[in-house]
């Protein structure tokens, strides 16, 4: 069960956070185990299996900072950009000031800035002058609210409740006032211009990628989605052998310990079985050697972005597929315009330590909708048409032959697999069980 305590100081509140659940209801979020209730304190409080995360703001008159709290909301702060930083990590300012020039115009934009929680890092996102005109803190502050009741970490919290107020709303916000409450359309925010832009370097705030230089990056080489198919993530050459001779289009070698004798054999071995076999052969990790060795790919997670030299992967033609957790990596990673985005891990898995909770069907579903909605500009290296719209996704984490109808059918352009492949009794039943699965969803889409 999952309380929300709001207080009576803001107990109009209720309502608003009850309609946003019914609006994550809709979507197949479960609602039933959460209850809202009265706080005995000055701040908000959602109670989890006797864990207890407490939200404070400055929407209250005259509250204190309490930095004991969880997260503490500023909707009213006048710091800088460049100030934000320095104040406690459980701090998070919402619509700062950040004017910018661009064609000899001045432009008032705005940023939300907060610190990552667990890597203890500066995030923002930037809102462009115009999304933010129907902008309403106790609308954005319920939003809030309610996602964390869902289980949406931080940042997932932030980014989705700004594109929840930047959607069109058929009322006058005039009408009400700067502090109104009104009751949006019910309908989940799913479109990419809804969503706020998540800063990837901003010297002001202490984010600089060395690596990054805006005139240099361009976008990676596209993939075809129907060419993807199933996506076998193995750790040894012989394995990879062994699938691909089947016929598997696209694979993955995962070594993840940089410290193996024959690495850098592997790699190679790895990268020559796939132009024999006429094989997409993704690299995880080890970019340095993919580019070496004249690679097809290199996989990438969150925590290599910033490390790897994506200059130089892209310099050197490789396709590049990256990893994401949630909403805001998603749309963090968009901006780099990779070959294809990993979508997980969907279900529990035992292959790989994370930190991240399983992302589940109906998340998986939302995300592959706002993907869908991204427009790329048009682009020569494919004549296929499907490539201008989304990109080729690939849901990963827990899939096996009893759940991968269910993930097939959440609209992805791949699943990957792991336990399922190499724990198989029979390798080749096993693939042509996968791949039927995937084909008859092409089949019926060009029927239709």
């Amino acid at each position: 069960m999952t309380q929300i305590l709001i207080p009576s100081s803001l107990i109009g509140l209720t309502p608003l956070v009850q309609q946003y659940l019914l609006v994550a209801q809709e979507q197949g979020f479960n609602i039933d185990n959460i209850e809202l209730g009265v706080s005995s304190t000055l701040y908000f409080q959602l109670v989890q299996d006797q864990q207890s995360t407490t939200l404070s703001t400055d929407l209250i008159p005259k509250v204190s900072d309490d930095l004991t709290s969880s997260f503490v909301i500023y909707y009213h702060s006048k710091l800088a950009v460049a100030e934000c930083i320095n104040h406690p990590i459980e701090s998070i300012f919402i619509s700062i000031d950040d004017p910018v020039l661009m064609d000899n115009k001045s432009v008032l934009n705005q940023m939300d800035i907060w610190r990552c929680p667990i890597r203890n890092e500066v995030r923002a996102l930037s809102i462009k002058e115009g999304l933010a005109d129907n902008f309403v803190p106790k609308v954005h502050f319920s939003w809030v609210v309610a996602l964390l009741a869902l289980d949406f970490p931080i940042e997932d919290c932030l980014i989705l409740s700004r594109a929840m107020c930047n959607r069109k709303i058929n009322v006058s916000r005039e009408t009400f006032g700067d502090d109104a409450i009104f009751f949006e359309p019910n309908q989940w925010a799913y479109e990419f211009a809804q969503f706020p832009v998540p800063v990837i370097e901003d010297s002001r705030l202490g984010n600089e990628v060395s690596w990054l230089s805006r005139d240099k990056l361009s976008r990676f080489p596209a993939i075809p989605k129907k060419s993807l198919g199933l996506y076998p993530v193995v750790d040894r050459t012989d394995r990879l052998e062994q699938i691909i001779s089947l016929g598997v289009k696209t694979i993955q070698l995962r070594i993840k310990n940089p410290n193996q004798p024959d690495l850098e054999q592997e790699i190679i071995r790895a990268i020559e079985l796939g132009r024999t076999y006429n094989t997409q052969v993704f690299i995880n990790d080890h970019w340095q050697l993919a580019i070496k060795h004249g690679a097809y790919g290199v996989h990438l997670g969150q925590e290599d972005i910033q490390v790897a030299n994506l200059i130089a992967i892209n310099e050197a033609g490789l396709r590049l597929g990256l990893s994401t957790h949630g909403y805001y990596e998603l749309l963090h990673i968009v901006q780099l315009c990779p070959s294809y985005i990993a979508l997980g891990h969907i279900f529990p898995t035992d292959t790989k330590q994370l930190r991240s909770s399983p992302q589940g069907l109906v998340r998986l579903t939302l995300y592959q909708r706002l993907i869908n909605s991204i427009i790329q500009p048009c682009y020569s290296d494919y004549v296929e048409s499907d490539h201008r719209v989304g990109y080729p996704t690939v849901a990963i984490g827990g899939i096996n032959q009893s759940n991968a109808e269910q993930v097939w059918q959440c609209g992805v352009s791949s699943l990957a697999v792991i336990g399922a492949i190499t724990s198989a009794p029979c390798l080749k039943s096993t693939i042509r069980f996968f791949t039927d699965l995937m084909q008859d969803k092409v089949t019926t889409a060009i029927k239709g």
